[in-house]
């Protein structure tokens, strides 16, 4: 006989450690990331992302200089250790940037927005501003509701 008491404890245990490696691999991507952006004159990145019915993915990322053109991500690649580990499979291979950025995008939706990804979605932006070394998550989470009336005439 299943102990449910004892399964839902050890998930708990389990979601606990994640959360805590998630924060981890987030603080470690933004500190591995930031020197990168600035070295290339990097001023801004707007990572975008969508999902609804069970899949979603990074749909674009656009780095963006101080006077808001277009620049491509440098093809440059993070040391090893620098990466988060996430992937367990690659965690072997070095990453390239936008690995790394879309890395830290969906590790953000993780962290933060759970499911973004199941039946309506959610879609938004994960902005970095490279002078303030700020990371923003902008995520519109989308439902359907319903508006019920029920009326004895």
């Amino acid at each position: 006989m299943i102990d449910i008491e004892a399964v839902m404890a050890d998930f708990a245990v389990r979601q606990a450690e994640r959360k805590t490696e998630v924060a981890e691999e987030i603080q470690q991507l933004k500190a591995a990331i930031l020197p990168r952006l600035q070295e290339a004159g990097i001023a801004r990145v707007e990572i975008r992302f969508d999902g609804c019915g069970d899949s979603g993915a990074v749909e674009e990322c656009v780095c963006l200089d101080v006077a808001g053109a277009a620049l491509a991500c440098p093809d440059v690649t993070l040391q090893e250790g620098e990466a988060g580990k996430a992937d367990d499979a690659s965690s072997d291979q070095l990453q390239s940037l936008g690995q790394a950025l879309e890395q830290l995008t969906y590790l953000a939706l993780e962290r933060h927005h759970p499911g973004w990804e199941i039946n309506d979605g959610a879609c938004g932006e994960l902005v970095i501003d490279v002078p303030e070394a700020t990371f923003v998550l902008d995520c519109s989470l989308r439902f359907t509701a319903t508006d019920d009336h029920s009326t004895e005439l």
